[in-house]
């Protein structure tokens, strides 16, 4: 059997342009994603929780734009997000015959995500960078996440909106796809023959 290894943002998950909400709370375009991934490395590997991540955001905006503008930014910006229906359909085929798991870049706050999603009932495990302690595209990561899921790379297809993570897989002799829409998704899959049955 087959482990299909999915990215979660940008192939089972996506959000809305975060454009609405600087503009709604008078920040310059770009300014949410910009300020929270520079501060992002330490969450993504479980250094600090995701509340920690969040609130050292706000205090950062808080400094350009005042603590109550930037309050209520953090807070809008820290949706949920929502499924990609047309990929979870595919993810249920795969599962009908293969075993199905998540692997993403994520802070602590991932399962209460993927229950308020629905995505942990769709799915038969998850790994996340925060508690593996370790972020891909680095080799480590997958050595890790593959240890966890008690499988080989050989045995592994890992597909990723990021050509860089799926190029990391492909490092430790997983075969990893970049699959930047539903469609290469797809390919991927049926390529594979994992639509198959």
């Amino acid at each position: 059997m087959t482990l299909l290894l999915l990215d979660l943002d940008g192939v089972l998950r996506r959000f809305g342009p975060d454009t609405a909400i600087e503009d709604r709370f008078g920040l310059p375009h770009g300014t949410l994603a910009s300020v929270a991934f520079s501060l992002a490395g330490p969450a993504l590997v479980g250094e600090v929780t995701d509340e920690e991540w969040r609130t050292a955001l706000g205090a950062r905006l808080s400094d350009e734009f005042g603590p109550d503008r930037a309050k209520n930014a953090v807070t809008a910006w820290s949706r949920v997000g929502e499924v990609v229906p047309e990929a979870l359909a595919l993810v249920r085929k795969v599962r009908s015959h293969h075993r199905v798991a998540l692997f993403s870049n994520a802070t602590t706050r991932l399962p209460e995500d993927l229950r308020r999603l629905g995505l942990d009932r769709e799915v038969d495990d998850v790994v996340t960078s925060a508690l593996i302690g370790a972020a891909k595209p680095t080799p480590e990561a997958f050595r890790r996440a593959l240890g966890q899921l008690r499988v080989s790379a050989d045995e592994t297809v890992f597909c990723d909106d990021n050509a860089e993570n799926a190029a990391g897989a492909v490092a430790v002799g997983i075969d990893g796809v970049h699959v930047p829409d539903v469609a290469a998704l797809r390919a991927a899959l049926a390529d594979r023959g994992l639509l198959d049955g």
